[in-house]
């Protein structure tokens, strides 16, 4: 019942009443199925593998202690925040999510059945079963606004706050503009917008305008009511306890990532935006973000609402007859959430005034400085002038004759002019946010919605007013004109990506080389979804005319590669709210575009006065219990877990690579945690051969990771690290053979601390510091007689006096026991040579079998000897090829000789998968001919001459395959005697001619061939890769070699017996070895914080240098649009500096004319009036080259 599956089949009660339109999503739900059913059987085999690991941490005792006893020798203390942050990725990449659902279906008649439609579209769409965390819904004025909570809350019933705005016409969203009109003009829209955030916080509240003193008390208690409902359901580790119990919120973590979605009613945005800055600087001492938009409806005829299920569980509707009011939303998210707010319009900067009065009516009040209706501006002269014969004035000059209507009488204080509003899209005002900062020459749209005569200068008809959809501000508010082209409605939305990609990237703190912009899926990696507003006005602009479907579809692919495919809602509003970074202030205003982006990037960090476990916790817990298990597993004990335990949650995928990748940099000890996620990897591929490509990938990075780090290490830090221990050698070498990790053995310092080890000393520490001192071996505090390299060159000069002693036995006194006796012994003590060496890759299983085979035939030929009779020839002459190879084997370090037999014994590995080829083709023929030829002698007529075929044959191949049959005879029992008419001697003739020429064709010819070209690719691809495997073999004999006991063979037997009985005792107690806890380690803080701190410092150096790697990548398509679109910004700005320069130069000309005039007219010299205009002159030279007046300019 926990299943999605089940919740879908909950939430529609009976599936053959399923609506037509629905047909397609029953498709999506059969594939959900089927995906949890095979969620179910990987967690199912999960669950039975580890129900001791749940067991184990059921008291918690384990995981209560990892801060204080297993995080400091498990994992890298100062990568902490690294550490905590790559699970919380990890969690948000899987479980925070945006889906939409738009659309009234064709076939619904109710809101019920639309709104059942769109939930299971979401459902069938969504990865888990968890409830949303906050319902958005955008809909048509028409419908009911308690229907509509009703239903949703129906179809959601866990989801507590459910956010209701009407949409102009219809809804955009990733699927497109969709409406229903029905037969008498009625709109009916619905849109969903579900956010799925585990971890986040959100509460919805409703409450009425704040117009009033007793309004402002009402909204701002409203408000703390829904902080402290969000604060309840937000993580701990958000919260500081200090707030706890208190009536008034105050600052904390939780605060600093809240923003707030607004959606109000015309007339009353200001004054909810003023309230709400005032409430964020009383509580948290910051601005709150605030993004939204007003409420709309179809035919601006005043039925907008805004309406919602709160989160304190009542129903707020405004609206209409309901009343004005504000409906709000706090979003806490767990993941970073970016504000965008731009406009497509350019600026006209020679058209600029400052609003000399302005208030809420045409009636001019002193008292009132701020509103909607602009009375009176001043222009760059210093006249002033009516707004509204003002901006009629700059519309016929600047933009289009007779596009903007004529002033007309005002019907009434709340009258507005439909003309107006359509030509004015084209051409609104604009008022400058600010002229520094990321919000440099931007501006905030106001849409002129009438111009008005004065009710007593209706006859004289000299000045008009101009009412606006936004506020300004008498003596500081300066207005512009601006203009857009149809299509600049929808190109210039590339700069909301263009704001999208800066935010992301400096709260990412990351470098260029890390920007979203860099490719689509580097932007869509990060982005969960997006709510936005898109200006209604702008919507009815691109929409009309004939294209206006073709228009429409064009801004939802527009937004969509904005947010790089995410799913997203833009309603469309009479009024939009947003954000101005570089004023910490939220503004309203009109024509513009407001997007709220749910980033994928955590929006919280470790707090380092917790204990980490408790803070890991938060997030583990959200798992199920057998992931959590194996996840706890991984902290704990790092890279010595069960990594086939976390295979299988891989394999489910209940957690990705990325988090090994993510946290293998975090370890204490990274290179086996590395060597061990990429075996891991390795072996799922093979075992899943469809996803062995991306294993295979996966695998790689991790062995590329090895390589790179002991790249970046110096020796110093090496050494300090304790990064090259023994373990770690020996592990290193074993990969190396098993997964192809060759980089990380073949690496310099690695090949350098084995030449040390080989030469100087068995120890690696020791090997490490001779290398630093780079002094030898004789400086290292003791005399090291018996290297590795001694030893095993004795181990092999023994081997080559038990050849010479063999080979003289067999010749000159074969029948002496006692000396075969000693052949034995001397065999026998290279088998368990070879058994009790480590596993280093350097003895595989077909080296054991020769030792095996040589013992074996050295003892029979001991027995026959003893017993008085003869050597077995055959098993002496097998034993001396053996020998040979095992000689071979032994000389594979040589420097010259070793890369060449690695050759040999790849080739000759070639060789032996061509012969079981070869043996499957020679079996076919034999076969077939022994069928062909059963009973039936045959005879040779190779070198007898019967017809030019005889030639022809012995020209192309040789007479060895011409036979024939020896008996003669008329029947007639062949296929072919039956079809052609022959007898059965010439059918047989005929029949093993072409067997004979297809056997020729496929063994001689074709499988040959094919072994010269696999030979010569081996040989191609061994020529580069050569170097590498010497070096491992080199470094697997090595390790093999200071093993040796210091006698030579046969003198090592017994303690080399003795070694093979301790290796496998100690295999069977790790075989019956159990779960423990973290691994004792070094128990020196000191010498640990200094190992944890060097291993850090080589992490740091990686991560440079992987950074130096992307320099060198090459530019995409998506950095050269990215470039064109700041072109285009910069273009903007140096447009307004441009004519600001005009501008000034012209009223400096105006000036100095003016001054020459008055000069002239009172009668002054015209030495005196020459002096006047240079001092002028000169006083503006040193006036523009101020710094400060250019910035100004």
């Amino acid at each position: 019942s926990s299943t999605p599956c089940a919740q879908l089949t909950k939430s529609v009660d009976d599936p053959s009443k399923v609506p037509p339109a629905m047909s397609q999503t029953r498709g999506s739900v059969a594939m959900v199925t089927s995906g949890v059913t095979r969620k179910t059987s990987s967690y199912a085999a999960l669950s039975s593998s580890s129900t001791m690991l749940a067991k184990m941490f059921a008291d918690q005792d384990n995981w209560e202690d990892f801060d204080n006893s297993t995080f400091e020798t498990v994992w890298l203390r100062t990568r902490k925040a690294s550490l905590f942050r790559s699970f919380l990725n990890e969690f948000i990449k899987k479980n925070v999510f945006v889906n939409t659902a738009n659309g009234w279906p064709a076939e619904a008649t109710k809101v019920e059945e639309a709104v059942r439609s769109l939930a299971l579209e979401i459902r069938s769409g969504s990865r888990t079963s968890n409830p949303p965390s906050w319902i958005f819904v955008a809909c048509s004025e028409t419908l009911e606004p308690q229907e509509v909570l009703d239903e949703v809350a129906k179809q959601y019933p866990s989801t507590r706050c459910i956010h209701c705005i009407t949409s102009c016409q219809g809804v955009t969203t990733d699927t497109g503009f969709k409406t229903r009109v029905d037969s008498t003009g009625v709109y009916r829209a619905i849109s969903l917008l579900t956010v799925n955030d585990p971890l986040g916080a959100y509460a919805t509240i409703g409450m009425p305008s704040p117009d009033t003193p007793s309004g402002w008390t009402q909204f701002e208690q409203a408000m703390d009511v829904a902080y402290l409902r969000l604060r309840e359901s937000a993580l701990e580790i958000m919260r500081d306890s200090v707030n706890d119990g208190k009536a008034v919120p105050g600052p904390e973590p939780l605060a600093e990532h809240l923003c707030i979605w607004l959606t109000g009613l015309p007339g009353n945005e200001e004054k909810s935006l003023e309230c709400l800055y005032e409430w964020g600087h009383q509580r948290f001492n910051r601005t709150i973000p605030v993004i939204g938009g007003t409420g709309a409806d179809a035919t601006i005829g005043g039925k907008w609402r805004a309406y919602c299920r709160a989160v304190d569980g009542n129903d707020y509707i405004f609206g209409q007859e309901h009343g004005q009011g504000v409906v709000v939303t706090l979003v806490a998210a767990s993941v970073k959430v970016f504000p965008c707010f731009m406009h497509p319009f350019t600026p006209i900067t020679e058209c600029t005034a400052k609003v000399v009065s302005c208030g809420s009516t045409e009636e001019k009040d002193p008292n009132e400085t701020t509103g909607r209706v602009i009375h009176t501006l001043r222009v760059t002269d210093g006249n002033e002038v009516g707004a509204g014969t003002l901006y009629h004035k700059w519309c016929e000059d600047m933009i289009q004759k007779k596009l903007m209507p004529t002033p007309t009488v005002a019907e009434g204080p709340g009258a507005f002019s439909p003309a107006v509003l359509a030509a004015s899209t084209a051409c609104p005002l604009g008022v400058a946010v600010a002229r520094d900062g990321d919000d440099a020459y931007d501006y905030r749209m106001m849409h002129p919605s009438g111009i008005y005569w004065y009710k007593d200068q209706e006859q004289k008809q000299e000045s008009a007013y101009l009412k606006n959809f936004a506020s300004v501000e008498t003596g500081k508010t300066d207005v512009v004109l601006f203009k857009a082209r149809r299509g600049d409605l929808l190109h210039r939305l590339s700069k909301l990506k263009e704001q999208l990609v800066i935010q992301i990237d400096q709260a990412s703190g990351g470098s260029s080389l890390e920007s979203v912009a860099l490719s689509p899926d580097a932007l869509r990696a990060r982005v969960s979804g997006v709510l936005m507003v898109y200006c209604a006005g702008c919507m009815m602009a691109i929409s009309s005319g004939k294209d206006g479907a073709e228009q429409m579809r064009r801004l939802t692919v527009t937004l969509s590669n904005c947010f790089a495919g995410r799913p997203f809602m833009a309603y469309h509003p009479f009024g939009e709210q947003g954000f101005f970074p570089s004023k910490q202030v939220n503004g309203h205003s009109n024509l513009m575009f407001s997007a709220l982006v749910f980033s994928k990037d955590p929006a919280f960090e470790v707090d380092e006065t917790r204990s980490f476990a408790e803070i890991l916790s938060q997030v583990i817990t959200m798992y199920d219990d057998a992931e959590q298990a194996v996840l706890r597993l991984l902290l704990v004990k790092g890279e010595n877990a069960d990594f086939s335990l976390l295979s299988h949650i891989t394999r489910a995928g209940m957690i990705t690579p990325e988090l090994l990748k993510s946290i293998t940099p975090c370890a204490g000890r990274p290179i086996p945690f590395a060597l061990s996620s990429a075996q891991m990897f390795h072996l799922m591929a093979r075992k899943f051969p469809l996803k062995a490509r991306e294993y295979n990938a996966v695998s790689k990075w991790f062995k590329d990771f090895c390589e790179d780090f002991i790249n970046a290490a110096p020796l110093q830090l090496l050494a300090q690290s304790n990064c090259l221990e023994y373990s770690t050698l020996q592990l290193a070498v074993l990969m190396a053979v098993k997964i192809d990790s060759k980089g990380l053995v073949a690496s310099n310092h690695f090949q350098e601390v084995m030449e040390k080890v080989w030469s100087a000393t068995p120890d690696s520490d020791e090997a490490i510091q001779l290398l630093l001192t780079d002094a030898g071996g004789s400086n290292s505090g003791k005399q090291v007689l018996l290297t590795p390299m001694v030893r095993h060159y004795s181990n092999l000069a023994s081997y080559v006096v038990l050849v010479a002693l063999q080979f003289w036995t067999s010749h000159n006194n074969p029948s002496s026991a006692i000396l075969w006796n000693l052949i034995l012994l001397w065999s026998m003590s290279n088998l368990f040579q070879t058994l009790a060496s480590p596993t280093t890759g350097y003895y595989s299983w077909v080296t054991m079998l020769d030792d095996v085979v040589l013992v074996f035939s050295h003892a029979v030929i001991f027995e026959r000897v003893l017993m008085g009779g003869e050597v077995p020839r055959d098993l002496d002459a097998l034993t001396m090829i053996i020998h040979f190879g095992n000689l071979m084997k032994g000389l594979i370090v040589h420097p010259k000789m070793g890369p060449l037999i690695i050759m040999v014994l790849t080739m000759m590995g070639d060789i032996t998968q061509f012969l079981t080829l070869m043996v499957f083709f020679v079996t076919c023929f034999y076969c077939s001919l022994n069928a062909l030829f059963r009973g039936i002698p045959g005879v040779y007529v190779g070198e007898k001459w019967q017809s030019p075929t005889t030639l022809l044959v012995n020209a192309i191949w040789g007479p060895q395959v011409l036979w024939v049959t020896e008996h003669e005879d008329t029947g007639r029992t062949l296929f072919l005697s039956e079809v052609f008419g022959l007898n059965d001697s010439s059918a047989i003739d005929t029949m093993g001619a072409i067997i004979v020429a297809l056997t020729v064709f496929c063994i001689p010819i074709m499988l040959l061939n094919l072994l010269i070209a696999i030979m010569a690719s081996t040989y191609a691809e061994l020529s580069s890769d050569v170097d590498a495997e010497y070096k491992r073999s080199f470094a697997s004999c090595v390790l093999v070699a200071r093993e040796l006991v210091s006698l030579p063979m046969p003198f090592s037997l017994p303690q080399d017996m003795a070694r093979t009985a301790w290796k496998v005792a100690r295999f069977v107690r790790s075989c019956r070895a159990e779960i423990e806890g973290p691994l004792e380690r070094s128990s020196d803080p000191d010498a640990k914080l200094k190992e944890q701190l060097a291993v850090g410092q080589i992490v740091s150096n990686w991560e440079a240098q992987c950074s130096i790697e992307k320099f060198k990548g090459m530019v995409t398509i998506e950095q050269v649009e990215r470039m064109r679109t700041q072109g285009d910004g910069l273009q903007d700005r140096i447009q307004v500096l441009y004519s600001a320069l005009l501008n000034l130069t012209e009223r400096q000309d105006k000036m100095e004319n003016n001054l020459s005039q008055a000069i002239q007219s009172s009668g002054s010299p015209s030495g005196k009036h020459d002096a006047i205009l240079a001092t002028t002159a000169d006083a503006n030279r040193r006036f523009s080259s101020s710094p400060k007046a250019t910035k100004r300019t």
